[in-house]
């Protein structure tokens, strides 16, 4: 039996389908997140230059609620300046608080760190919205502290981690700069060599629209030891002169590239 001739509405129709159905994968920013996985437990192992979800074992819900809090916030746009990272970053709303409404609120600046978040989580992030509908002049990116702590990957892994999180943010928002903060020195003798080791490699991921800022000064002396008013009874997390001490050093820097964005 042969088959009809599609009328010439028909063959319209066919046609408008096909290019609807053509674009619907360019349209699509990332697939839509597994929650059930997500909630149950940890993303899968992998390297730091591998996206994965965080998890909070005690509130198992709560990490993909303060992302997507995040990812609202940021869509509503108006920030000049983003940071982001992990703890040491989220603690500028806590410990850092004064030098922050002093210094980075007045700058239109965002916070949107997450206590816990290595490389991965950071990556995954932006996958999956948190920079959407952000048009930021300079994103401040200080991030790794955990992928040492968690001792699974070596330094090069980890700063190869950090390279694709500039990738993925230059892909992003090609016309904001990026300035990259070293990772900071810890109070566990046994983490601080690799810690050196990461930041070692860090200033090779300068150049174009990133900017490298080395801190270790400021928290270690010459021969190691950390500068203990600065840091949290845990030897990991900032007390408000370590957030000083951070202010410092970065707020010139920020202010210059402001000035020249």
């Amino acid at each position: 039996m042969p088959l009809p001739i599609p009328s010439p509405l028909s063959k319209a129709l066919l046609v408008l389908l096909g290019t609807i159905s053509g674009a619907l994968p360019l349209l699509a920013e990332s697939p839509a997140p597994d929650n059930n996985a997500m909630t149950s437990g940890p993303a899968p192992a992998g390297k730091p230059w591998e996206p994965a979800w965080g998890f909070w074992p005690d509130y198992p819900a709560d990490w993909q609620r303060t992302h997507w809090g995040f990812v609202e916030k940021t869509k509503a746009g108006g920030w000049d300046v983003l940071f982001l990272g992990d703890s040491i970053t989220k603690n500028w709303m806590q410990q850092g608080r004064p030098v922050w409404d002093a210094h980075y609120e007045p700058l239109h600046a965002l916070d949107i760190g997450i206590g816990g978040d290595t490389t991965r989580q950071t990556l995954w992030r932006i996958e999956h919205g948190a920079l959407n509908g952000a048009q930021p002049k300079v994103i401040v990116l200080m991030i790794g502290v955990n992928n040492v702590n968690a001792r699974a990957a070596t330094a090069e892994e980890i700063a190869k981690g950090i390279s694709e999180i500039l990738a993925q943010i230059e892909a992003r928002l090609p016309q904001s700069k990026i300035l990259l903060l070293s990772v900071l020195p810890v109070g566990n003798p046994s983490l601080n060599p690799e810690v050196q080791k990461v930041n070692a490699l860090l200033p090779k991921l300068e150049g174009g629209k990133v900017r490298f800022l080395d801190l270790t000064s400021l928290f270690a002396t010459p021969d190691g030891k950390l500068i203990l008013e600065n840091y949290k009874p845990d030897q990991l997390h900032l007390l408000e002169p370590g957030y000083v001490a951070i202010d410092k050093a970065l707020y010139p820097v920020l202010l210059e590239m402001l000035k020249n964005s």
